[in-house]
């Protein structure tokens, strides 16, 4: 004879079984770190007034998302945006200008058509100011 509770200890067991195996596999938590929000995260990321970025986003300077009337600022986007902004050290301008003169030659080696404007009568394209002074 069939016998309904023996069925329903089949199942409880299977249960439990699905329930432990469940238990002992991690779940990837989405990162709390917001990565889009409204104007203050925009504020937050870079440290500027509202009016400021307002402004920026009118004349097309600053990233942004519009849905409809809505803002929209994307973390990753407004910190690139504030790398974009990175200056060169001096000696990295130097370097780049050895890079660039070298790759292309550097066209005032060899060359005596070139002025040189150390000196005054080449530098005013007189060479006879000397010989009048």
């Amino acid at each position: 004879m069939f016998n309904p509770f023996e069925e329903l200890q089949l199942r409880l067991i299977r249960l439990e079984a699905i329930l432990l195996e469940l238990q002992s596999v991690t779940i990837p938590v989405a990162p709390t770190d917001k990565q889009l929000g409204g104007i203050e995260l925009a504020m937050q990321i870079t440290g500027l007034a509202q009016s400021t970025i307002y402004n920026l986003i009118s004349e097309g300077r600053f990233p942004h998302i519009k849905r409809g009337r809505k803002l929209y600022f994307s973390k990753p986007q407004l910190e690139a945006w504030i790398l974009e902004g990175t200056l060169q050290t001096l000696y990295e301008l130097e370097e780049e200008i050895q890079r660039h003169l070298s790759d292309n030659g550097n066209p005032q080696e060899g060359n005596p058509e070139k002025p040189d404007y150390d000196k005054p009568d080449q530098a005013k394209g007189n060479p006879s100011a000397t010989q009048n002074s």
